[in-house]
């Protein structure tokens, strides 16, 4: 019996393991797109918003790649990094954003606080 724990605890891990692994899989680009469908779909933008969105979006995606090789192994310099990562993102958006979707957006922001999300948004 002790056996058959041990072997299903190993398999648990395992099975966490490969599917850690295959959600950070997923391209700069196809976070990207994701990321701005969702932000269309929740504030309703317009074509030209969606464009520039999904432009910051694949920016941001690409920079935390960067970083994320950058900072291998260095918690905190990660952490800071993604929170510059994510305030430049913020200030990009701001910029083409009505006053009513920037509301909505800060509605988001705090939704996924309560929920215990973190700022980055992925989706992940």
């Amino acid at each position: 019996m002790k056996k058959f724990k041990i072997g299903m605890i190993a398999l648990l891990m395992l099975i966490v393991n490969l599917v850690g692994a295959q959600q950070s899989t997923k391209t700069p680009e196809e976070r990207a797109t994701a990321r701005s469908t969702k932000l269309t779909q929740n504030l309703g933008l317009t074509a030209d918003q969606q464009k520039s969105i999904y432009d910051y979006c694949l920016q941001r995606a690409q920079q935390e790649d960067v970083d994320r090789t950058k900072y291998q192994g260095n918690k905190e310099a990660m952490r800071n990094a993604r929170k510059q990562n994510e305030a430049n993102f913020e200030t990009n958006l701001y910029t083409i954003l009505t006053a009513d979707q920037k509301t909505k957006f800060e509605q988001m922001k705090q939704q996924r606080k309560n929920k215990g999300g973190n700022s980055s948004g992925q989706e992940q």
